[in-house]
């Protein structure tokens, strides 16, 4: 089967204030599942609980929007890092109902930290001809001493093909066992994706290039592999009026 490539990324981050000390709120550590606690790899004396608001920012709207329609239906995948930033939103039937999304549409949740690295493996194997795939990181935990966390979202246009400016060339679970020309890292899912998209951006990946996304967070590390063959064709896409810079933070690699 050929390749499996990307030719468009689109990308949104946004900080959220609105985390309260778990312990101010009477029960509610009860009704949390501890593997979920242990999952956050934060103290729980300094573990912090997002609590919903009706302006909350939906990243992985603004993602699929900024891709925009593809120009026939394909299969869509919307893949979470974690629990629904509100548990009474069913997130992706919203996603598909506001977008017209006219293709099928497939949800994956919980990967954690894999949600940017070894999902991968499943698109290469799930995806026939063309999809778009939407991964958000809208953390339900924060710690205390770190500050209030970003919600990100990281969307792809996918296609089979050796031609497409950028293809995968493998995925794991675990450490890398090489660098790449140039390597990301991150804790979240989208982190390593925002710093390559920074590099993009600023003209750092050349054709022929290895790059390496390593993501490594509290309970599982991952890692994904692309081969940049044609990144002038790369169409970036920022999902927001804002400073490519200034949205996405740190780079490194």
């Amino acid at each position: 089967m050929p390749d499996l490539g990307i030719d468009t990324i689109a990308f949104a981050a946004a900080r959220r204030e609105d985390y309260v000390p778990l312990a101010s709120l009477p029960g509610a550590a009860g009704l949390v599942p501890p593997e979920r606690l242990a999952a956050a790899g934060i103290p729980r004396s300094r573990l912090m609980v997002r609590i919903p608001e009706d302006d909350d920012v939906d990243v992985a709207a603004q993602v699929l929007a900024a891709l925009g329609p593809p120009a026939a239906p394909q299969p869509l995948f919307f893949v979470r890092s974690g629990p629904l930033r509100d548990p009474n939103v069913a997130a992706l039937a919203g996603l598909v109902h506001r977008s017209g999304w006219a293709g099928e549409d497939v949800g994956l949740s919980h990967l954690d930290e894999l949600g940017g690295t070894t999902v991968f493996g499943l698109l290469e194997w799930a995806v026939d001809r063309e999809a778009t795939a939407v991964l958000c990181d809208e953390p339900l935990f924060a710690d205390e001493a770190a500050g209030p966390p970003r919600f990100a979202a990281v969307g792809f246009r996918l296609r089979r093909g050796s031609a497409a400016p950028l293809t995968v060339s493998g995925c794991g679970e675990g450490k890398p066992a090489f660098a790449g020309d140039h390597r990301f890292t991150g804790r979240g899912p989208c982190d390593a994706w925002l710093s390559f998209c920074a590099a993009l951006a600023e003209g750092v990946v050349a054709d022929g290039e290895r790059v390496l996304l390593h993501t490594r967070g509290p309970l599982h590390e991952g890692w994904l592999a692309l081969l940049a063959t044609d990144v002038a064709a790369l169409r970036l896409a920022p999902a927001a009026p804002v400073a490519t810079a200034s949205l996405l933070g740190g780079r490194s690699g």
